[in-house]
C-alpha cells in the first residue's frame, strides 16, 4: 500500500474533539499513514495535539511546516475567517488539501482558493461532512430501495441548536445547504428567504427558514434555528408514495443520538433502522461522517482525485449562506451567473 503524510493544520478544540481522534485511529490501522506534523499559531495546543493523536512534530508556523515536511497531503482546520488565505497559500504551493467546510464566507474567497488549486495544480476536497453520515446515506439506499422508480420530491430539512449565540449562525447553516444539494442529486434553482429576529437574555439571535426548488424539480425546505430547547439535525425525504425521515447526529451528539431512520408508506410506518452498524458505530465522529470523510481524504490522495472540482461543487452552498449572512430576500442561479 502506498505510503501516505499527512500534515494538520489547526489544533483547535473542533480539531481535538473529532479530526483528531478520527486520524489517530485511522493511523493505528493503517501503517503506510503518517502523521507528520501539526501546526497551529498556539505552541501549547500544536504540542498537546500533536501528543494527544500521535503526530511527530509541531510548529507554529505552517509554511515552515509544509518547506521541512513535504506532505502528501494537508487537513485544513483553521477557522472559517482564515481559511481561504491559508488553503489558498497550501494549494498554490502545490499541496493537496482537505479543508474544513465552509472552505470560505463567499464567492470571491471560494473563487481565490480555485485560482490556487489551478496555479499549484494541488486538488481540494471541502470536508462537508453530512455527505459522509452513514445515517443519510443509509436514507437514500432505502429511498432508491423501496420507491426505485419514483422521483424524489420533496426534503425538508431541520437544524435546531441549544442556546447558540454565534455572531454569524450561516457558517453552521452551510452544512444543511450543502446537504439538501447532496442528497437531491442536484442544483439549487431558486431560494426564498424569511427571517426572524428575536431577542434572547445573551443576546440577539435570527432563525432562518429557506423554501427553494432545485433544478432537478425537487422542492426544499430548510430552517435553522439557534436558540431552542433541542439540540438536532433531521431530513426528512418524500417520493410520491415513500417518505424516508432521518434523525441524524450533529457535532456534540445532540438529542437524537445515536440516530435512527424512518421509513413510511401508505400512511403507515414500515421500519426503522439504527445506524449501521461499525467498529465506531456509537462514536460521534463516526456518525457525523468525519471519520469517512478522513478516509475518503487519504483514500483520494493514493488513488486520485474525481475530475471534478470540489470547490466548485461547494460553491452554490457557500453562496447562498452568505445570503443567509447579508438578509438577502432571494437568491437564484440566474442571477449568480448574470
Amino acid at each position: 500500500m502506498k505510503k501516505i503524510r499527512i500534515c494538520t493544520i489547526g489544533a483547535g478544540f473542533f480539531a481535538g474533539f473529532m479530526h483528531g481522534p478520527v486520524q489517530r485511529a485511522l493511523a493505528q490501522r493503517d501503517p503506510a499513514l503518517e502523521l507528520a506534523a501539526v501546526c497551529d499559531l498556539d505552541a501549547v495546543r500544536a504540542k498537546t495535539f500533536a501528543a494527544a493523536t500521535g503526530y511527530r512534530n509541531w510548529y507554529t508556523d505552517f509554511r515552515e511546516m509544509l518547506d521541512s515536511e513535504r506532505p502528501d497531503g494537508v487537513v485544513l482546520l483553521t477557522p472559517v475567517t482564515a481559511t481561504a488565505a491559508v488553503g489558498s497559500a497550501v494549494l498554490a504551493a502545490g499541496y493537496p488539501a482537505m479543508l474544513e467546510k465552509p472552505p470560505g464566507r463567499n464567492r470571491a474567497e471560494i473563487t481565490a482558493l480555485i485560482r490556487a488549486s489551478q496555479q499549484g495544480n494541488a486538488p481540494a476536497m471541502v470536508a462537508f461532512n453530512r455527505r459522509c453520515s452513514p445515517l443519510l446515506t443509509r436514507g437514500m439506499e432505502l429511498l432508491k430501495q423501496e420507491a426505485p422508480k419514483e422521483k424524489l420530491e420533496h426534503i425538508r430539512c431541520d437544524f435546531y441548536r441549544n442556546e447558540r449565540f454565534d455572531a454569524d449562525f450561516s457558517t453552521t447553516a452551510v452544512h444543511g445547504i450543502d446537504a439538501v444539494r447532496h442528497l437531491s442529486g442536484s442544483r439549487y434553482a431558486r431560494v426564498d428567504f424569511h427571517y426572524q429576529e428575536l431577542e434572547r437574555d445573551a443576546g440577539q439571535i435570527c432563525n432562518f427558514f429557506l423554501t427553494g426548488t432545485m433544478t432537478g424539480g425537487c422542492s426544499v425546505q430548510l430552517s435553522f434555528c439557534p436558540s431552542t430547547g433541542a439540540a438536532l439535525e433531521r431530513f426528512t425525504l418524500n417520493t410520491r408514495s415513500l417518505t424516508v425521515s432521518v434523525e441524524s447526529v450533529p457535532p456534540g451528539g445532540g438529542c437524537d443520538f445515536p440516530g435512527r431512520i424512518f421509513v413510511y408508506r401508505g400512511g403507515k410506518l414500515l421500519r426503522i433502522e439504527a445506524p449501521p452498524a461499525h467498529e465506531f458505530d456509537r462514536e460521534e465522529f463516526y456518525l457525523a461522517g468525519y471519520y469517512q470523510e478522513n478516509c475518503r481524504f487519504i483514500e483520494r490522495l493514493r488513488e486520485g482525485f474525481p475530475p471534478e472540482n470540489d470547490l466548485k461543487l461547494s460553491l452554490e452552498a457557500v453562496e447562498i449562506a452568505d445570503a443567509c449572512r447579508r438578509r438577502v430576500p432571494l437568491w437564484t442561479a440566474e442571477t449568480v451567473r448574470s
